[in-house]
């Protein structure tokens, strides 16, 4: 008898399922209208699929607000680097911005913004990016929208699970 047959390997979970359709539609609909690197919108995708429909909702807008927050401050890093001589090397820029970050995200009672938040500020400072800060900070923004839409209408349409037929201690 081959070995295969004596390993019984689980299927793929539907949050799995309905994870890897996010990120195929990511993709597509990037490759689609001629937008470069899906990668922030994949990621967005990934994180915001959940459970259920409304842990995927409070999720998707935690991250959109962090995304903002970060992008905001690094924008603002960008445009104040030329004219602070504190701010020309990476480490004081990503030290300071990341303190900063973490702050207002606490601040504002969105501590579980403060990961993506973080990440969203390096990209935009440290991130080598032909085009100017605005549009670059704007484009992760707008990448990081469009992974949250998608994995929210994939979550809603494909066997959308609510609070109460959730199994307890079940993420899968």
């Amino acid at each position: 008898m081959p070995l295969m047959d004596k390993i019984k390997l689980p299927k793929p979970g539907l949050r799995n399922k309905k994870t890897a359709l996010s990120v195929f539609f990511c993709i597509l609909l990037f490759e689609l209208i001629g937008r470069p690197n899906p990668l922030f919108a994949c990621s967005a995708a990934i994180i915001c699929m959940k459970e259920t429909v409304h842990y995927s909702y409070k999720i998707g807008v935690d991250r959109l607000i962090g995304t903002l927050l970060g992008g905001i401050v690094g924008l603002g890093f960008l445009l104040l680097k030329n004219n602070l001589a504190l701010l020309t090397t990476q480490s004081v820029i990503g030290g300071l911005g990341i303190l900063i970050v973490i702050y207002l995200c606490n601040l504002f009672n969105k501590s579980d913004a403060s990961v993506i938040s973080s990440i969203v500020f390096l990209a935009i400072v440290i991130g080598v990016s032909e085009k100017p800060p605005f549009l670059y900070a704007l484009d992760r923004m707008m990448d990081t929208f469009i992974g949250i839409i998608i994995a929210l209408l994939v979550n809603i349409g494909i066997y959308p699970m609510k609070e109460e037929d959730k199994p307890s201690g079940s993420d899968t």
